[in-house]
């Protein structure tokens, strides 16, 4: 039970660290362009959502309950938001995958009270198709298992344990893939990564739920994923797994 309470306050004080892990004089140019990458499509993302689905409501009423429009919108908007804004996080996070493998590389040498090494351009391509690919592959991984779970989700009586099946399942894969920077960065092999996220699983839920529900609120979630990032490294390396 100890054991349980520990892991459970090592994930969410790890994720907490982020922030100030973040702000580090030497870390934050690493935050700035996947910033800039999250403000434009989090932008994009919530214009067209407010625009279309204002809309749709508003069809979908008939206009004896017109006046409803008020209560319904705001609470459609609000579950449609979060799920919309998860998925816009996986496009962003792949987009600025490389940022966030330095990043960790910075999270780390801090740690250890190392200085950060400079990488030439030469290795930044190098590494940035490296991170890229991982970043597809994962996508893969979780799409292979998301669609399944999409099905479920439309089929009556079953669709009920469709919900925490699948919040359970973007917990998990959320740290999987914020600690999948730091993994690569020590080329850690892709079957041993998921083998090392089993080790701890209420460390890993843990760090993987507070960061779902990060994703999910205005604003934060711009910060989110760096924030996600900083704390996975932190995460792994007080866990010894990153050596």
């Amino acid at each position: 039970m100890k054991t349980n309470l520990t892991s459970f306050s090592h994930g969410i004080g790890s994720f907490i660290a982020g922030f100030h892990l973040i702000r580090q004089p030497g870390l934050r140019r690493f935050v700035i362009i996947p910033l800039m990458i999250n403000v434009v499509l989090f932008s994009v993302a919530s214009w067209l959502l407010w625009h279309y689905l204002s809309t749709m409501v508003d069809s979908m009423l008939p206009s004896w309950l017109s006046w409803l429009a008020w209560l319904i919108l705001p609470i459609f908007m609000t579950s449609i938001l979060a799920i919309v804004y998860y998925c816009f996080t996986l496009v962003a996070n792949i987009i600025a995958a490389p940022f966030y493998g330095q990043l960790s590389k910075g999270v780390e040498a801090h740690l250890k009270g190392q200085p950060y090494v400079e990488v030439n351009a030469d290795t930044f391509l190098k590494e940035m198709f490296q991170m890229l690919g991982l970043e597809l592959r994962k996508i893969t991984y979780y799409l292979l298992r998301a669609v399944p779970l999409l099905i479920l989700s439309v089929i009556p009586g079953i669709n009920v344990i469709s919900l925490p099946l699948w919040l359970l399942f973007s917990a998990w894969f959320l740290t999987f893939e914020y600690a999948g920077y730091s993994f690569e960065n020590h080329k850690i092999l892709f079957s041993d990564q998921k083998r090392m996220l089993n080790r701890s699983r209420v460390n890993t839920m843990t760090f993987g739920s507070i960061s779902l529900l990060a994703t999910t609120i205005p604003v934060i979630n711009l910060f989110a994923p760096a924030v996600a990032v900083a704390g996975a490294t932190k995460l792994f390396y007080e866990r010894g797994e990153l050596g």
